[in-house]
């Protein structure tokens, strides 16, 4: 993906015209227009403050928002997306994963890596001996101010355990406060989600209390949050 498609992917995204995004940064609308068609691309000078409009990194400007380096540890991997295998399976065969996302044929699950793939803040969670798909980790921009985030973890039923969130928790933490621009991570789980609790406390997390009638599905929500101080010391 090139820088022009990247700016009009982040302009959709965040329900903006050509004419307000030039007004902003006090261009002509040709110019928005011309980079978002490759025919010509912002000036070096222009990219920081193409970030911060965004709230991104200029990485992210320059790569597409897509770029992760993998991580691993003992038993997990955390990398790109390379395709939807298992997406579906795991949909199918686990009882709350992803529960707000309808997946119910090969093309649901490859649009929806898709759409992961565009923006960069969903990622493929491995089982690290067999490279098999066991769940997702998320870490999205909520539009807080820049470097305040969502942490998500989604796991199959299988792996659905303390372990297995802490380790991913830890590899997302890990990836946003040393090596991405991640300041305050925050995180919800319902309250019957004991083993994820577990995790997040675990993890450093701070409770900071219940948001009622919350979730989509109007149930309660409990709020936890980490700093990147707390995380790093």
């Amino acid at each position: 993906m090139d820088i022009g498609t990247t700016i009009k992917k982040l302009r959709i995204k965040n329900r903006i015209t050509q004419q307000q995004l030039a007004e902003c940064l006090n261009v002509n609308v040709q110019t928005i227009s011309r980079w978002e068609t490759s025919a010509n691309y912002p000036d070096i000078v222009m990219l920081p403050i193409l970030a911060r409009y965004f709230r991104v990194s200029v990485d992210y400007l320059l790569n597409g928002g897509n770029k992760m380096k993998p991580i691993e540890s003992e038993k997990l991997i955390i990398r790109d997306w390379t395709d939807a295998y298992g997406l579906l399976e795991i949909k199918q065969n686990s009882s709350n994963f992803l529960d707000y996302l309808s997946i119910n044929t090969p093309k649901d699950a490859q649009e929806c890596v898709n759409l992961w793939q565009e923006y960069g803040e969903v990622f493929p969670i491995m089982l690290k001996q067999t490279d098999k798909l066991i769940g997702v980790a998320v870490l999205a921009d909520i539009g807080r101010y820049k470097g305040y985030k969502e942490l998500e973890i989604h796991l199959c039923d299988e792996y659905n355990t303390v372990e297995y969130s802490l380790e991913a928790i830890n590899f997302m933490l890990k990836y946003g406060f040393s090596d991405g621009d991640l300041s305050v991570a925050c995180s919800y789980c319902k309250p019957d989600e004991t083993n994820m609790q577990q995790a997040l406390e675990k993890a450093g997390f701070v409770y900071e209390g219940t948001l009622r009638k919350f979730g989509r599905e109007m149930g309660d929500r409990l709020r936890y949050s980490i700093l990147k101080e707390e995380f790093l010391s």
